[in-house]
C-alpha cells in the first residue's frame, strides 16, 4: 500500500479564486469611492455659493449695490479673493487689505476642481454667479447652474 501524506496549504485554484474576488470587490470600492468624492465636491460647490450669495447681499445692504463686473471674472482667483467695500472696489486680490472696516468676505472659495470655476459677472441691480455639478444633488441633475439674489437655478442671465 502507498503512504500518502496529507499536504497543508491552499491549490493553485484556491488562491486564484481568492485573488478574483478581492479585485472584484476592490474595483467596486473604488468605483463607489469615486461616485461619493464627486457628491462631496458638489455638497462643497453649492455650500460655497450659498456662503457667496449671503456675502454678496449684505455688501447690496450696505454698499446700496452689487459689485458690478461686465466682464466674467473668476471667484477665488485674476484679483478675486476678497469682497470688501465698493470705495475699494468690490472683489480685491489677497493681498489687499480692506481700508475700511467692512469686509464683507475675507476668502472667496474656487471650485474644488481646477478644472471647474464660479464665474460671476454683476451690475447694480444684480448678479450671475454660473458654476457646474458633477452628479444629482440638492440642486438636481448634474449640470450647470445660475445663481443670483432670488435663488440657485438653470435659467441664464443677470437678474
Amino acid at each position: 500500500m502507498l503512504n500518502y501524506k496529507k499536504q497543508k496549504g491552499f491549490t493553485l485554484i484556491e488562491l486564484l479564486v481568492v485573488i478574483a474576488i478581492i479585485i472584484l470587490l476592490a474595483s467596486i470600492s473604488i468605483i463607489a469611492l469615486n461616485n461619493q468624492q464627486a457628491k462631496a465636491r458638489d455638497a462643497r460647490r453649492i455650500s460655497d455659493i450659498r456662503q457667496i450669495k449671503t456675502a454678496l447681499e449684505f455688501y447690496a445692504s450696505d454698499e446700496g449695490q452689487y459689485p458690478v463686473e461686465v466682464n466674467p471674472v473668476v471667484l477665488g482667483s485674476q484679483g478675486k479673493e476678497k469682497l470688501c467695500a465698493k470705495a475699494e472696489g468690490g472683489f480685491v486680490g489677497a493681498e489687499t487689505s480692506c481700508k475700511t472696516e467692512t469686509t464683507h468676505m475675507t476668502k472667496i472659495p474656487q471650485d474644488p476642481l481646477t478644472s471647474q470655476k464660479y464665474i460671476y459677472t454683476g451690475s447694480e441691480k444684480g448678479y450671475d454667479i454660473v458654476f457646474t455639478t458633477e452628479k444629482e444633488s440638492s440642486l438636481g441633475s448634474a449640470g450647470t447652474y445660475h445663481a443670483h439674489a432670488q435663488a440657485i437655478d438653470t435659467l441664464p442671465g443677470i437678474r
